[in-house]
């Protein structure tokens, strides 16, 4: 009898005992596969930080591309040749000045095959609340339609010529870009020129100071610099913005924008004024829901302008995005 109990408890706590074990090689496999996945998550960020090749890190270039086709701005428009139609409904609400609830509709049809380098393209022109540059003289809103062709790239310039209708009148422009890289920063100078029949002649620089901070967060430094015929003095900007995205469906960013006039006047301040002539800070959060196709941006915004004698306008913007293409 005695030995059948040696024999049970022999067994039993040797059956705990291999219990114990397999729980604590299980403990320590899920720890360390937590350690590995923190420690080659530094490993790409310090990388980043100081440049070394990887094979499997994303580029500064590809990060760019990344956050850029993700926000959809102005910059990824006129830049894409992707096949698309945009629906979207924008509201705007502001402590100063008239809130608004609009539609925007945007198409581009690459036209590859009967030539690979033409589109014919459909959007409307809104003007921007934050910027009330001088040299915005055109419509609040008006449709423009026209073909853009985008030239073979010559010494790593890429070129963008379109001709269209806009408000009854007709229009050229002329886009010119270049990206190299120095040091740890990805840089891009753009110039554009355009032409109207109703608007005359307007030219425009913008340079992008874009650095990858890993593969999902962006920084970027934006100057800008405009002028318009028949407008007195020019307009220049800075924006330093900061964009994170943690997944594919949902984005982070904020900027802090600067906009200044050569020569600015207003109903408040008729006479001519150069300097800063609003200051804005943004953030912005955007996301997709139920479908990949629809997304939605929500952006609160503080906005000082001259003005409203430098008095803080909180702004309330929100989009409704509905993609139909290979633009997503």
């Amino acid at each position: 009898m005695l030995f059948r109990i040696i024999i049970f408890l022999f067994c039993f706590f040797y059956a705990n005992a291999q219990t114990l074990q397999q729980k604590l090689d299980e403990k320590q496999e899920k720890i360390s596969n937590y350690v590995i996945e923190v420690f080659d998550d530094i490993d790409k960020k310090i990388a980043y930080w100081v440049h070394s090749e990887d094979g499997n890190i994303t580029t500064q270039s590809q990060t760019k591309n990344s956050v850029d086709e993700f926000f959809k701005g102005e910059k990824y428009i006129k830049e894409t040749n992707k096949s698309y139609l945009q629906f979207r409904l924008k509201s705007l609400l502001q402590s100063k000045g008239d809130s608004s609830i609009t539609p925007y509709i945007k198409a581009q049809i690459p036209l590859q095959r009967s030539q690979k380098n033409f589109q014919i393209f459909f959007s409307e022109i809104k003007k921007d609340a934050l910027s009330q540059s001088v040299s915005q003289i055109e419509d609040e809103k008006s449709a423009q339609v026209g073909v853009s062709y985008f030239t073979p790239m010559q010494y790593d310039i890429k070129s963008k010529y379109s001709v269209g209708l806009r408000s009854l009148s007709t229009y050229a422009s002329a886009r010119y870009s270049k990206e190299f890289e120095f040091n740890k920063w990805l840089i891009e100078p753009t110039q554009e020129f355009k032409y109207s029949t109703k608007y005359n002649f307007s030219e425009e620089t913008n340079i992008y100071f874009d650095r990858a901070l890993d593969e999902s967060s962006l920084f970027r430094t934006t100057l800008h610099r405009k002028t318009q015929e028949n407008t007195r003095g020019y307009d220049y900007a800075l924006s330093l913005s900061y964009y994170l995205t943690p997944s594919y469906k949902k984005g982070f960013g904020v900027s802090q924008i600067f906009w200044g006039n050569s020569k600015y006047s207003c109903d408040m301040y008729p006479e001519e004024y150069s300097g800063i002539s609003n200051y804005a800070t943004q953030f912005s959060w955007r996301q997709n829901i139920l479908r990949k196709w629809i997304a939605y941006e929500v952006q609160p915004i503080v906005s000082f302008h001259r003005e409203h004698n430098y008095e803080a306008n909180y702004m309330l913007r929100f989009y409704l995005d509905f993609y139909f293409g290979n633009i997503d």
